[in-house]
């Protein structure tokens, strides 16, 4: 490949390498009743019957996609890109003006290209306006990769817009800890965001009098909150803790373009969110000091992996609004792009920033939606004049305070479940009246007053009973019998790694926000990249599962295995263990 010459020519000629844009050749995938995208020849002066047609159409695909719906003009059904006249493209806009103020929904050109025939396509998104004040659609990014990568200064960058001083300026405005400064390296999760208005405008701290998380929530239709990750091999287990429980909708491996390899943190990091079922799209930092060499290694040994046996995905280094574009419909399925950026002199972080605003989030399934409510919880803390907050993620249903009918349990501990009141909700910080499935929320909590049963708000007390005790894992579940938990499981699981073939072995258990050691058997040995059935047993205490939850394995010698619950057994009793 290339040997010398300087990074940003090395990063070109890498670029090119790899996958064009999809659309490149004239025609785009045909369009399908369900999703977002919508495809439109042209809207000229449309009838008021036509019209409310329109309409209609742009409400079915704005909930398709969660408050976002995009439009391709000068389009065919068939994805034949076709064109429009300049005044036909105006009177296009025009109407979708007009539909998006029937719906309250902000419109912004994305793209417009100019086709050999002389005529235009444009890329049109649609973004509801906020309904109230805390109304904003919200996409959770597991920042990921190994130490050192940059992910603590690529977020500072994006949430302060200040770049760093390649001495790691940027990452001081998110680390927690003390060691972490001293050592540059992250050993516990955080959580920072950024909003985009209905425009698309990025909002974060360096925008002007935005100081807070209530700040950016207020002026944002949409939010993007980043779970910066730990690197290093000391502290994977809370890595994948996090994977596990705070329920990513994209994972973003960050990787620097200067060591000349993809490390094997990076790798484990890719393989787990893949078998998660998470879409994965890949940052190369640090190509401002990257050499033609180091870039050329970096990116041969990163497509090696991409194309090897179980990740089987198709890299697309974006280097325009085209292909970040174009990319856009192929996250979810077998594509991955790849940015190369730089936080010290910004390069390409505004192509970065606009995938961030355009990023989809997959509308939610209505069986989940009007399931009873299950909560999952993360954090617990004790708030002064308000008593016990669960901090988590609401994985079915809705809650809605005051809560007017159902009955909520919280536990287990040590297999018991107590009743719970939700007095108040919170949503990054700002209060809210309804939660539903997929959001993140933290809940005031009041449980019954010992020696009553509880009728009259009176009744609750902000702390839960002396002999029940609050933990990360528990769970808050709507239901009108006190819910059951388990000791054991059966789950269809796939080794990734092992030194020779798993049948027994001893390590931790991730399912969600649960983290505790487990004994897994399987029947015959399981050789790496295969899969089977194993048995799974608890042994501390017996957990709230459900068949279909995803759990991670991690045993000693980095062993690591992925599946999902398929049975449950030894259901807890009072004599039971």
């Amino acid at each position: 490949m290339f040997t010398k010459g300087n990074p940003r020519e090395s990063f070109q000629m890498a670029a090119n390498s790899f996958l064009a844009s999809s659309d490149k050749d004239g025609r785009l995938p045909p369009e399908i009743e369900q999703g977002n995208i919508e495809y439109k020849l042209k809207l000229v002066d449309p009838s008021p019957e036509r019209l409310q047609h329109l309409v209609t159409q742009l409400k079915w695909r704005l909930a398709e996609g969660c408050g976002e719906a995009f439009y391709e003009l000068g389009v065919s059904d068939k994805g034949t890109l076709v064109g429009l006249s300049k005044k036909d493209l105006r009177s296009s806009l025009e109407t979708m003006r007009r539909m998006g103020q029937a719906l309250q929904a902000d419109h912004t050109t994305i793209r417009e290209r100019t086709l050999p025939n002389g005529r235009i396509v444009a890329e049109i998104l649609f973004r509801k306006c906020l309904e109230d004040d805390h109304h904003f659609l919200e996409i959770r990014v597991a920042i990921l990769g190994s130490h050192d990568s940059g992910k603590s200064s690529l977020i500072g960058t994006l949430t302060h817009q200040e770049p760093d001083n390649g001495k790691g300026k940027a990452r001081l405005n998110i680390l927690r800890h003390t060691h972490e400064i001293e050592t540059g390296r992250s050993s516990s999760l955080s959580y920072q965001i950024i909003g985009f208005d209905p425009h698309g405008t990025l909002v974060n701290y360096g925008c002007h009098m935005v100081s807070t998380w209530e700040q950016i929530c207020s002026k944002s239709s949409k939010i993007v909150t980043f779970m910066d990750t730990c690197g290093h091999p000391k502290y994977q287990r809370t890595t994948l803790g996090g994977l596990t429980g705070s329920d990513p909708h994209y994972a973003c491996l960050v990787m620097s373009a200067n060591v000349g390899y993809m490390p094997d943190v990076s790798k484990e990091h890719l393989r787990i969110s893949l078998e998660l079922n998470v879409p994965v799209f890949i940052v190369l930092s640090k190509i401002d000091i990257a050499t033609a060499d180091q870039l050329t290694r970096t990116i041969q040994d990163l497509l090696v992996y991409l194309h090897s046996p179980g990740v089987n995905r198709i890299p697309v280094v974006i280097q325009g609004k085209d292909d970040l574009v174009a990319a856009m419909p192929m996250v979810n399925q077998s594509v991955i792009p790849i940015f190369l950026v730089s936080t010290v002199t910004g390069d390409h972080l505004d192509l970065l920033t606009a995938f961030l605003n355009l990023l989809p989030k997959h509308n939610t399934h209505p069986e989940i939606l009007d399931a009873p409510a299950l909560y999952q919880i993360e954090e617990i803390y004790d708030v002064p004049n308000i008593g016990c907050v669960a901090g988590g993620i609401l994985k079915h249903g809705q809650i809605r305070v005051p809560v007017k009918s159902g009955q909520f349990f919280i536990g287990p501990d040590r297999g018991k479940f107590i009743p719970v009141m939700i007095s108040s909700m919170q949503r990054q910080r700002c209060t809210v009246r309804t939660v539903r499935a997929g959001q993140a929320a933290s809940l005031a909590v009041k449980f019954p007053t010992e020696g009553t049963i509880p009728v009259l708000d009176e009744d609750w007390q902000p702390g839960p009973p002396k002999d029940f005790k609050l933990r990360r894992g528990q769970v808050i579940v709507e239901t009108d019998q006190v819910p059951s938990c388990y000791w054991e499981f059966e789950a269809e699981m796939t080794l990734l790694n092992h030194p020779n073939k798993l049948q027994t072995e001893q390590g931790v258990l991730h399912c969600g926000s649960i983290r505790q050691n487990c004994r897994l058997t399987v029947q015959e040995p399981l050789e790496p990249g295969s899969r089977a059935n194993a048995v799974c047993k608890l042994m501390n205490e017996p957990e709230y599962l459900t068949v279909g939850r995803t759990v991670i394995f991690h045993g000693t010698g980095n062993i690591r295995c992925v599946g999902k619950i398929t049975r449950l057994l030894n259901k807890h009793t009072t004599h039971s263990r």
